[in-house]
Formats: C-alpha cells, structure tokens, sequence
C-alpha cells in the first residue's frame, strides 16, 4: 500500500490545553504503553490486539466518554481512538490504567493522516460521531464526509464492515446522505443509532438547543 498524500485541509480545529501536573505525569507513563504514533509503518494488528474478534476505529474520540464506556462494556473487541487534542487523550490512558482496558489503544494526531497505517480491509467498523460541520461555506471543504474522504476510509473497512456518522446538523446530515449514497464502496445508507452509543456531553448541549442527532450507517461493499 502506498502511503496517502498528507490532508491539505484540516477537519478539525487545533486547541491547544496544557494538562495539569498530574494528568501530564499519567500521560508521559502511559503513552509508550498505550499510544499508537500518528505516522510510520503499516501496523501488524494482531500484535496490538491479540485474541480480539474485531477492531473498530473511533475518528475524534473528544473527551474519551463513548470510547471508554465502549471498551469496558466490549472486552473483545479491539478499539482505536484517535484525537488530536491530547487532554482528551490523557484522560483515556488514565482510564486504560485505572480499568485495565488491554482492549484499547489511542492515537494523538489526525485520524486521516493515521489511516495510511492501517492494512487494507482491518477494520470492522470506523465511527465519526459529531465531526466539525465547518458551517460556511468557504468551509465546506473541510467536513470530514467528502467522496475523497470516504474513499481512504473505505480502504481499510472490511467487506460488510460499517461506517458510522452522527451530527446534529440537519444540513450535514443531508451532506452526509448524499456522499455516501454515492459511493460506489457502500451499498446502502440506513437510519441507525446503536445502543451502546452514549449520549456525550457535547451532543446533551445539542438537545438542549433543540438539535435532533442523527444517525447513520453506511455497509461496505
């Protein structure tokens, strides 16, 4: 597999928070145990994931909550958060460490850029919860769900594997529709929240605001 050109446009908005003294101290321990580097060779992930049924990749993991929950509930089922904010990240090594969560590994850095280490057809399922919807339209082209985005993504999910979307965005979520309604790698787009999916605190803000989430599921072809 050749690597992937570097994305041009960024699909998120870089923050930048220092953690606190405790937390830092967390993080410097348990990174080189837990964290998968943004950048390097095709990853062998039976090696990471040893006697795990399947792997599931979460694209913008946020604060941790749904990935946390996820791997205390699914213990055989490898799962890969990636983020770029690293409180974020810290906060889902302490609970690796604090629930001994051997089924989960983080990335700190850009998902898209990450994709270019995974083997072709790995994943069972990629999940993009609430990606920035980058309202304007000189924005547009930063949305994570454009046909050339979803093609990288493709690449790595398994035959039958799913990709799951969800925004609160009545505009994306039609976007989003389209886009995958129009690629070839997918053979259908249903209506489908699965029930392990948490409500976050980012998307309890959105309800209260009188924003419905939407849920999709794309099947690889």
């Amino acid at each position: 597999m050749e690597a992937s050109p570097r994305p041009t446009a960024r699909t998120f908005k870089p923050r930048r928070r220092r953690l606190g003294t405790e937390r830092a101290a967390v993080y410097e321990r348990l990174a080189p145990l837990f964290a998968l580097a943004e950048t390097g060779p095709v990853l062998d992930l039976v090696e990471s994931f040893p006697d795990r049924r399947s792997i599931r990749l979460e694209i913008g993991s946020g604060n941790g909550d749904l990935a946390s929950s996820f791997a205390r509930s699914h213990p055989d089922v490898g799962l890969i958060a990636v983020d770029v904010h690293r409180p974020g990240i810290a906060r889902l090594l302490a609970d690796i460490d604090a629930f001994g969560l051997g089924n989960l590994r983080v990335v700190e850095g850009d998902a898209l850029v990450f994709l270019d280490r995974l083997p072709d057809a790995s994943i069972d399922e990629v999940w993009a919860f609430f990606p920035d919807p980058w309202p304007k339209n000189a924005q547009s082209h930063r949305r994570l769900v454009t046909s050339e985005r979803m093609a990288r993504i493709a690449r790595v999910l398994k035959s039958g594997g799913s990709l799951r979307l969800a925004t609160d965005v009545a505009a994306y979520a039609q976007q989003m529709r389209g886009v995958l309604a129009a690629d070839p790698n997918f053979v259908r787009v249903e209506d489908e929240r699965p029930t392990w999916r948490i409500e976050t605190h980012f998307e309890r803000e959105g309800r209260e605001r009188g924003r419905a989430a939407v849920d999709l599921r794309a099947i690889r072809r």
